[in-house]
């Protein structure tokens, strides 16, 4: 099941803020809706983020051909005269761009969508993407949208740029309306139709439509939240509030080398094993020429352990056992005779197992 979360325009969203939500199935048919604190909103296999179209601001850009990351960095630079705000507390994401070049932008204060993504995460929810409600009312061809809600306005044009109002109170449209149509004829992109979706309060077509010098219609504009999401959204979890594994996911790398990354780690691997089998036969070999020498030196041997060691015992039981010395008898007589005269010698001489100190005079310097 699919979670779609509306954040409410305020200021600072806390945990007791209600919202707007509406539970529907993978095919997106609506199940359950309904409005309360994150505590008490369902969960959903998936989390959608709505954000109010009060709070994102959308602009036409011409932008340089660049790659994405630079983008990412002159984004909030180029829209900063427009928002008169700090670009590092702007978070902007382009979207698609038109036949004029002119890229669609979205924009949103990094500060509250960080808020909100905090209260989120605190409650449990990792929204996959976060839109504009904007979206969920994208006209077609050379149509615009306005909805009329109780608590927000907002219209729609073509593209998906999209711009916030206030609701009019009399028959005639909204100046925001009419400014965005007469800017519309100016680029020769005006629009033919005017859909208008009014929760409540559905106001006259025809003053619109006289005003404005469009065909205008109205319908309900209730359910909103459980529409689809135009194809060309803006997703605002981008850049630095990519999820992870989307992040990881969107390094696009040539199925080839990952094929030949692959083939290289199983083949070393496949060379790493082959290596030591080699080489523990080797020792093994090692370790069975060299008890056979054992055995065949010392036949009467019933048990070999250590055939290097046992060896040197061996050849040195024999040494003494002819009346030849080993090392280690040479060793062990020098040190008798430092510690029982300790005295320099001039001369130490070792012959036949047997060793002859000649000592320095008495008085001789040393």
């Amino acid at each position: 099941m699919i979670l779609r979360l509306l954040v409410p325009p305020v200021d600072r969203p806390g945990p007791d803020t209600p919202f707007d939500w509406v539970l529907a199935d993978r095919a997106g048919a609506p199940l359950r809706e309904g409005r309360g604190p994150l505590g008490e909103v369902p969960r959903g296999d998936a989390v959608e983020l709505i954000l109010p179209a009060s709070r994102v601001l959308f602009a036409r850009l011409k932008l340089p051909k660049v790659n994405t990351a630079t983008i990412r960095e002159l984004l909030p630079y180029a829209v900063e005269d427009r928002l008169l705000a700090d670009p590092s507390q702007i978070h902007a994401v382009p979207g698609t761009t038109n036949a004029r070049g002119e890229t669609l932008v979205a924009v949103v204060d990094r500060g509250w969508f960080q808020g909100a993504l905090a209260l989120l995460a605190r409650a449990g929810l990792s929204p996959s993407r976060a839109v504009c409600e904007s979206a969920l009312a994208a006209p077609g061809p050379q149509a615009w949208t306005a909805v009329l809600g109780a608590e927000r306005c907002f219209l729609v044009e073509d593209d998906g740029y999209a711009v916030a109002f206030d609701r009019p109170a009399g028959r005639e449209p909204p100046l925001a309306l009419r400014i965005a149509v007469d800017e519309a004829a100016g680029r020769d992109a005006r629009p033919a139709q005017l859909e208008v979706l009014a929760e409540s309060a559905p106001p006259d077509a025809a003053p619109w439509s006289e005003t404005l010098g469009l065909t205008v219609r109205v319908r309900e504009g209730k359910g909103r939240l459980a529409l689809p999401v135009s194809p060309r959204a803006i997703d605002l979890l981008s850049g630095e509030f990519a999820r992870r594994s989307r992040a990881l996911s969107g390094i696009r790398v040539p199925r080839l080398a990952v094929a030949l990354a692959l083939a290289i780690a199983a083949l070393h691997a496949g060379l790493t094993a082959f290596d030591t089998f080699r080489l523990e036969r080797e020792r093994r070999a090692l370790e069975a020429e060299r008890e056979a020498l054992f055995r065949s030196a010392f036949p009467e041997a019933t048990t070999v352990v250590d055939p290097a060691l046992q060896m040197a015992r061996n050849l040195g039981t024999l040494q003494r056992a002819r009346g030849e010395a080993s090392t280690d008898d040479f060793l062990a007589q020098v040190t008798r005779v430092a510690r029982d005269d300790p005295a320099p010698a001039r001369k130490l001489t070792w012959a036949g197992g047997k060793l002859t100190v000649e000592r320095a005079p008495k008085g001789a310097a040393k």
